[in-house]
């Protein structure tokens, strides 16, 4: 039943135009998690790239400068989000752009193990689009992002970048403040 429930949140995710629709599957996403735990649904060139048993569970770093998400699973995925730039958090909703060149303040990363044995993995990481906070509140938080991605070992090769979009709900995230108040972080953020 888990199994084809996710498989309907999914589809919904990556098939329904409607924000509320895509609002509601991460409603959803979110009752069936745990404290410290996350979904991530992420599509790589129209397939999904995470297992759909995978829970992640991890860590926010958030300073005034920059957050920094790090979410494991149980079977050793790991995605990694970096927000930055001066007062990041200020926005309604947090939305940060992502581009290969230049600076890199906003990234995503995402790998996985696809032979333990032989330790062969297979990473992607973000060129260029968009990452949104949709919701970001110390109790719950709500990242979508759509773009391109290349292979860790291309990245720089642009005719190589393949489309990717996702959708990670984090419930009661573990979060150290730098130097930042909670108030501060979170005071400026909407919620669902």
């Amino acid at each position: 039943m888990t199994r084809w429930l996710l498989l309907v949140f999914t589809f919904l995710v990556f098939s329904c135009s409607s924000k509320e629709s895509s609002d509601r599957a991460a409603d959803q996403l979110f009752e069936s998690l745990k404290e410290n735990q996350a979904k991530i649904v992420i599509s790589i060139g129209g397939n999904n790239f995470y297992p759909q048993e995978s829970i992640f569970s991890g860590q926010v770093l958030i300073s005034d400068n920059l957050m920094s998400l790090t979410l494991t699973d149980q079977f050793e995925g790991k995605t990694i989000i970096n927000l930055g730039g001066e007062k990041w958090y200020a926005a309604k909703p947090i939305k940060k752009a992502i581009g290969s060149e230049g600076p890199i303040e906003t990234s995503i990363k995402m790998g996985k193990i696809v032979d333990k044995e032989k330790m062969i993995g297979e990473g992607y990481m973000m060129a260029e689009g968009e990452i949104t906070a949709t919701t970001f509140t110390k109790d719950k938080m709500v990242f979508r992002f759509k773009g391109k991605v290349g292979k860790y070992s291309d990245f720089q090769q642009p005719d190589k970048y393949i489309p990717a979009e996702g959708l990670i709900v984090y419930k009661k995230p573990s979060v150290s403040l730098g130097n930042i108040t909670e108030k501060e972080a979170f005071s400026s953020s909407i919620s669902n």
